[in-house]
This record gives structure tokens, C-alpha cells and sequence, in this order.
């Protein structure tokens, strides 16, 4: 492809001198094109939105352990895998035999949920078993005078439980783990309640050892800025702040000190990044030509084959013909080719669409299939309008306090039952409750004795309102055909009821139907 070259520098005083310097320049991306994919697309495929290389070239163990690479974009996960080294020649030189390798060290786990006031829980285990007890991921302390206490012949079937020493609530998670400790070298814990203001622990140890310190059953971070810091030369624990008196600090170390010399293995804990699970460059080492070509077919003309994209707020030094530069010096970051001599924007004004006077009123948007830049008109269909505040159909409007105006409200705000008993009913007028700021609508009565019978009537301020009802034994329950309203608002009013034609009445039952009503 021809260089691009400027045709007509510093004259640019008629219209063919610029047209022609602007076709050299469409050409040039044109001839940049690959496969119909514009310069953008190109580069899409090998960096994400970032502009971090995430090129089309994939590393797999397969099910026969052998590692793989590809490099391009396939149909399927199958296609285009190329052995880089099969799994016999993944293994170093041979360790050494140091037997059968043991169990898990915490092992057993079992999770309940409590009931209310539930204390044990049948879990298996055995006397020399130590066990780690949580509730709802709370740390908890054994002992007749802390937590709990565990019994190897208890619960339901003899074989073990853990009894806590005060009733659960109901929905609590217990988890309890088993610790092998009669098979490992390095399970201790420590238990310290705090009597005075406290920040130094005593706690053996070395640099290899992995503790886990709580704080009242909460586990803590190791670290200057978070909670504590240990010391293996002093043998201590150190919180970043002092510990009050009335807390308890229990530190664990649950691992296995026996040393193995070991060869031939990769140890997660020695060639990963804790953070990212990934492993660490530095610890692999690949001598020149220790692959042979034949593994990497083609690898070396892809990548040639690729575009050069340097991130960076200065211009790359030495560059060749076609390579790409993400200038970050500038607000927003523009994207720069070097033709050869000097470094040229590509501008992203061309990506924008044709417009015409049918556009007017428009905005640029993009499309469905997030590939280009199309016009849209505005949708308003979703606002709503100001007309419609307050409005049948519409929305409420706010007072100038932002609360929702009471003629808005709905007329019924609540219900409620006014309940009231008279041991030994007679023949005169009984109070309920006495209202104020309120109104009220009384809508029905619930009426029963529990033996002879009588009459009632609703009765406001000692006056009655509405129809007598008879009351029995039997639950006798109206609704009443006008509801009766008191309005309590600007002066308060007593509610209550009037017995008349009492004969031999006993525990008289009134209950009202109250509805709230708005002012």
C-alpha cells in the first residue's frame, strides 16, 4: 500500500488542493480496512474498551491435561487448538515419596437452623475431636460459663451434640466444624478476655504461621490500616487500636508445621497472586528456545501481522509505518496513526451519519445492534405532563412543604375496633374512649353476653345515635345502614354506648367498627 503522503502542504487555497488531500486521507483508511472491518473494528479485536490488548489468542488445559493455544475467532470452543506441551512433559523432576497425604484439616461441617429457644444439636464426633462453632458466622467459646459445652455420647442417637447454654432465637445458623487435631502438628487456640484496655496479645508463632484472630467471635483483618499486626520475634499480636476491658480475643492456627521437601509441584500459595488468583510471571522461567517453533506455529506472523497500539500521554519512540498511538495527553483521548513521517488523528466525525432537513428536531444515537451512529427522534411518551398533576388519571401534587396535599387523600385513611366489657351490665351509659382531633365513622357492632340479655345503642357524648340492637349469648354482629360520623377535630367527644332492658346481663361484650376518616 502507498504511503500517505501530504500532496499540497501549507496550500490549501482552492478547493481541489483540499479534496484531493482528503481523498489520499479516505483512501489511506480504506487500504486499512481487513476483511471489511473498518480500523476500529480491527482494533476492537485485540483491545477491549479500556485499550487493554485482549486479542483473539487463548491458552486451555484440555481433559487430557495438555495446553493449548489458539490464536483468531472460531465458531465453537473446539475448533483451531494447537498442542503447546502435552501433559507428560508438564511435570517437573520427580519429588520425593513422603506417602499417603492426610484428609482435610477442618472437615464435618454441618449447618442447623435453630428453632426458638432450641439449646442442642446432634452432631457426631468424638472426644479428641475439637470442634469450631458459629453462630449466624459468629465465632463462639466452649464452656459451662461462655457458649456452649459439647458431649461426645449426647443428642438424639448418643452420638454426640453440641448444648448451648441459653436458648437460641428462632432462624439462627449454627455451623460446626471438626479439626483434626490428632493428625496435625499446628492446631492451637487461644481465648483472652480483656479486664483493662488492652492492644499486645501473647501468641506463638513464626513467619509462616497463618493465624486467624476475633474479636468477640468476629473474625478480624491482619494489617496496618485495617485491624491488628503480628510479630513472630515477640511472639505477639498487636491490635491497631487498644481492645476495651469485657472483650474476648481468640486467636487460631489451624495448619500442619511438619515440613515436606517436595519437588516437582507448584504450590498455589507460592506461585499465585494471593489477589488475583493469577500466577505470578516472575516465577516462571522460560529458556530461549525451550519451545520448540513447531508448538507455535504461525504465532510469530499473527502477532506480526497485528496492529501496534501504545497507550501513553507522549508519542512512542521510534515508530514504524502503521502503528497506532491512544494519546492520553488530551481531553478526550484521541486515536493517532503514523503514516511514516509524523502522527495523524483519526477523527471520529466521520463515523457520524448523513443528515438533511428530515433530521431537523433529531439526535444521534446508536443503533439496535450497537454497531453505528443513526438519528432518532425524541420520545416524550413516558413524561408526564404538568396538566395532569392532581388530575383523574394523573399524579399527585405536593404542597409547598413536599407533602402530598389532604385532598388528595383518600376518604377512608384507616380502620380500627373500639373494644369494651362490662362485667355486670345495668340499665345506663358506658364510655368506650374519648377522641379528639379525629374523625370518625362507626360502621358496624359486634354484641354477646355471656348469659342473659339487654339492648344497646351507640351513643356520642352520653347521646344516643342510630337503631337499639338486641344482645344475647349468641355473637349478634350489625352493620349499620347509615354509618354514624363524629367529628372530633376542633373539640373532643366521647364514645360509648347506652344499655337499656337489661334482664339478668352478664359480661357484656361491645365491640365498634371504626373507620378514619380524612378532615
Amino acid at each position: 500500500m502507498a504511503r500517505i503522503r501530504q500532496q499540497f502542504p501549507q496550500n490549501y487555497g482552492s478547493s481541489g488542493n483540499i479534496n484531493n488531500e482528503f481523498e489520499g486521507v479516505i483512501r489511506y483508511l480504506n487500504a486499512a480496512e481487513l476483511g471489511n472491518n473498518t480500523v476500529g473494528e480491527l482494533l476492537a479485536k485485540i483491545f477491549d474498551a479500556n485499550g487493554n490488548f485482549d486479542g483473539p489468542i487463548e491458552l486451555q488445559k484440555n481433559t487430557g491435561g495438555d495446553i493449548e493455544y489458539r490464536v483468531g475467532e472460531y465458531a465453537n470452543t473446539t475448533d483451531g487448538w494447537i498442542t503447546l506441551v502435552a501433559a507428560a512433559d508438564l511435570r517437573g523432576p520427580s519429588g520425593q515419596d513422603f506417602g499417603t497425604i492426610g484428609a482435610p484439616i477442618l472437615f464435618g461441617r454441618v449447618d442447623f437452623t435453630a428453632t426458638s429457644a432450641q439449646t442442642s444439636f446432634d452432631y457426631a464426633h468424638d472426644t479428641t475431636d475439637e470442634l469450631l462453632v458459629y453462630v449466624d458466622g459468629v465465632l463462639k467459646r466452649s464452656g459451662s460459663s461462655f457458649d456452649y459445652t459439647n458431649n461426645a455420647s449426647g443428642g438424639t442417637s448418643s452420638a454426640g451434640a453440641v448444648v448451648f447454654n441459653s436458648g437460641l432465637s428462632a432462624g439462627d445458623v449454627v455451623s460446626v466444624f471438626k479439626v483434626r487435631a490428632t493428625a496435625i502438628t499446628g492446631f492451637n487456640r487461644s481465648d483472652t478476655d480483656t479486664t483493662s484496655s488492652q492492644a499486645v496479645f501473647a501468641f506463638v508463632h513464626d513467619e509462616n504461621t497463618k493465624l486467624q484472630v476475633y474479636k468477640n467471635g468476629i473474625l478480624q483483618r491482619e494489617g496496618g490500616s485495617n485491624d491488628y499486626t503480628t510479630s513472630p520475634s515477640s511472639n505477639t499480636v498487636t491490635f491497631n487500636s487498644n481492645v476495651a476491658s469485657g472483650n474476648t480475643i481468640s486467636i487460631i492456627t489451624v495448619e500442619n508445621t511438619s515440613v515436606q521437601a517436595v519437588t516437582g509441584m507448584m504450590f498455589e500459595e507460592d506461585f499465585v497472586h494471593t489477589d488475583s488468583g493469577l500466577i505470578q510471571l516472575a516465577k516462571i522461567k522460560i529458556d530461549n528456545a525451550s519451545i520448540p517453533q513447531a508448538k507455535v506455529v504461525s504465532l510469530t506472523t499473527d502477532l506480526g501481522a497485528k496492529a501496534k497500539l501504545t497507550v501513553s500521554a507522549n508519542s512512542p519512540s521510534s515508530p514504524a509505518t502503521g502503528d497506532l498511538w491512544h494519546d492520553t495527553s488530551v481531553t478526550p483521548n484521541q486515536l493517532k496513526f503514523y503514516d511514516g513521517t509524523q502522527w495523524l488523528k483519526t477523527s471520529p466525525e466521520s463515523s457520524l451519519p448523513t443528515f438533511t432537513t428530515a433530521n431537523s428536531g433529531q439526535f444521534v444515537k446508536v443503533n439496535g445492534t450497537g454497531t453505528a451512529l443513526e438519528y432518532g427522534t425524541v420520545d416524550l411518551s413516558s413524561v408526564i405532563a404538568v396538566t395532569q398533576k392532581g388530575a383523574a388519571n394523573g399524579v399527585a401534587s405536593l404542597d409547598s412543604t413536599g407533602r402530598l396535599p389532604s385532598s388528595q387523600l383518600p376518604s377512608l385513611l384507616a380502620s380500627d375496633s373500639f373494644y369494651h366489657t362490662v362485667a355486670t351490665p345495668a340499665n345506663s351509659t358506658y364510655t368506650i374512649k374519648r377522641i379528639f382531633k379525629q374523625k370518625i365513622q362507626i360502621d358496624g357492632l359486634s354484641l354477646q353476653t355471656t348469659s342473659g340479655t339487654c339492648s344497646v345503642q351507640v351513643a356520642v357524648n352520653g347521646t344516643g345515635f342510630g337503631s337499639t340492637y338486641s344482645v344475647s349469648s349468641t355473637v349478634n354482629e350489625f352493620t349499620i345502614g347509615t354509618p354514624i360520623e363524629v367529628d372530633a377535630t376542633s373539640a373532643s367527644k366521647s364514645i360509648g354506648f347506652i344499655v337499656t332492658n337489661n334482664s339478668s346481663g352478664s359480661a357484656l361484650e361491645v365491640t365498634m367498627a371504626v373507620s378514619v376518616l380524612t378532615s
